[in-house]
């Protein structure tokens, strides 16, 4: 699942962070299962994985025996998106329920809907997130510390697989450490450190590697900037010399795209 659709710049070298993310987290997927009750017929976890981020990292995580399945479906925004009675039911039948924490708003609703004591549920983000920042899954450093959490709580419920559960979070951990590294030489390579997008969804990752994420949106998705913020935007981009604006495949690009039109730049 693509984190952004993007387009190609001159700051090329640097954003191939986004991309080499994308496809890491990609290349580690596992296989998943119906949630129907603590563990599947093949004897597996089953976990519920509030989105994309979560469900990856518990797959990993956990490898073959863990059964992981998603409530919010691909291409839908999790900050909106809301559970039905259906998907309450599958959190309380779940051994785990994972969610990050922050993006997720219908979360401790649904948690309390439920009951605290009849739903095991884990905040993978807690402690990591600043401010009103949710989106630490999208700094490698910040993602090998989620899935290390993970990894914990695999173990409390089933300690016979320990030994499995450490080795697939070692090497996955591994994975995102050589990410790491490759990101901050591509990063301090750079000669601009600024990039804009629609959406503040980047701060953990350029607080990492020394670059500056310019927002248009915020925090929140859904919000419309004003007409004198567009206009500081277009001031901002043309005097820092950006040629590029960046928005999510989950945003609407419409903002983006009239920033860029208005600024002279793609």
């Amino acid at each position: 699942m693509p984190f952004l659709n993007r387009k190609p710049c001159a700051f090329r070298r640097c954003f191939v962070l986004f991309a080499t993310l994308a496809a890491v987290l990609l290349a580690l997927a596992g296989c998943g299962g119906a949630a129907g009750g603590k563990r599947d017929a093949q004897g597996r976890l089953n976990v519920v994985a509030s989105f994309y981020p979560m469900a990856e990292f518990a797959r990993c995580a956990g490898g073959s025996h863990v059964a992981v399945t998603t409530l919010v479906p691909d291409g839908t925004e999790p900050h909106d998106w809301e559970p039905t009675a259906r998907d309450l039911g599958r959190l309380s039948a779940a051994a785990l329920f994972l969610y990050n924490g922050g993006v997720e708003s219908w979360a401790p609703k649904a948690i309390e809907a439920i009951g605290k004591g009849k739903v095991n549920a884990l905040e993978a983000g807690q402690g990591m997130i600043e401010g009103d920042d949710p989106h630490v899954w999208v700094s490698p450093r910040r993602a090998a510390r989620e899935v290390t959490v993970i990894r914990d709580e695999l173990i409390r419920l089933d300690p016979e697989h320990k030994a499995d559960y450490e080795r697939n979070t070692a090497a996955y951990v591994a994975k995102l450490e050589r990410l790491d590294r490759e990101l901050a030489r591509t990063a301090a390579a750079a000669k601009r450190k600024e990039f804009v997008t629609t959406h503040a969804a980047f701060g953990y990752l350029a607080k990492d590697y020394g670059l500056t994420q310019i927002p248009v949106l915020g925090m929140n998705p859904e919000a419309e900037p004003s007409p004198a913020e567009l206009a500081r935007l277009v001031r901002l981009i043309r005097e820092q010399g950006i040629r590029y604006v960046f928005f999510e495949t989950l945003v609407s690009p419409k903002v983006a795209e009239t920033l860029a039109r208005s600024a002279g730049v793609r």
